[in-house]
């Protein structure tokens, strides 16, 4: 069965991330569209997480998560998709699993500027950014950042739009973290005009450490 074009461009920047003890994965990511959280960031309890952007299609994370759920690795189940998408090319994808292991592909539709950056803990991608070097602020800053998970990731998202973000400017955002059996934190920011921070607010209003 081939995967059909979704027709959203979602110019984005996304890390994905795991905690050191492997307990905990996430994702954090904002765009200059709206509602980024309906479609780009996936995660399972106890199986991993996946962004799909670019020419986003949700299909990559619906049924990436299944084929990980079934025991393919990240790479099999990226390879998997590509070879049922005729539109592979306009995707950026990343996964990861909660055996550290990752794969990512941008192709070469990706909107420009666009840029990846695979690390220990963490897989950083992005598109239509205002300069290659959102990515790697954001990677800088994760690596640096004390706190837990969450706070990591949300730090690293604020260092992607200080950097230039999205370059139409951010409108949306969204961060999940989960754990071994469950969601811990979800929080969706669908539409504002200083997303990262309203972001920010949230986590603060959550209250809790999670690792």
């Amino acid at each position: 069965m081939k995967i059909a074009r979704t027709c959203v461009l979602c110019g984005t920047f996304s890390i994905l991330a795991i905690s050191p003890a492997s307990k905990l994965m996430g994702i954090a990511v904002a765009s200059g569209s709206t509602h980024v959280g309906d479609r780009v960031p996936h995660a399972k309890p106890g199986i991993g997480v996946i962004v799909t952007q670019a020419y986003t299609n949700v299909i990559y994370g619906v049924k990436g998560l299944e084929l990980l759920m079934k025991g393919l690795t990240p790479q099999r189940t990226l390879n998997t998709l590509l070879l049922e998408d005729p539109e592979r090319e306009l995707r950026q994808v990343a996964i990861m699993d909660f055996k550290r292991r990752k794969a990512v592909f941008s192709g070469v539709g990706t909107p420009e500027y666009h840029a990846e950056i695979v690390g220990k803990d963490y897989i950083v991608i992005g598109n239509l950014l205002f300069k290659k070097e959102v990515v790697s602020s954001m990677a800088k800053q994760f690596e640096s950042a004390s706190g837990d998970l969450a706070w990591r990731m949300a730090k690293a998202l604020k260092a992607g739009s200080e950097s230039g973000g999205d370059k139409r400017g951010e409108k949306s955002s969204a961060l999940i973290v989960v754990g071994t059996e469950k969601v811990e934190v979800e929080t969706k920011v669908d539409s504002h005009e200083n997303p990262v921070e309203e972001l920010f607010r949230r986590l603060k209003s959550v209250g809790k450490s999670m690792e």
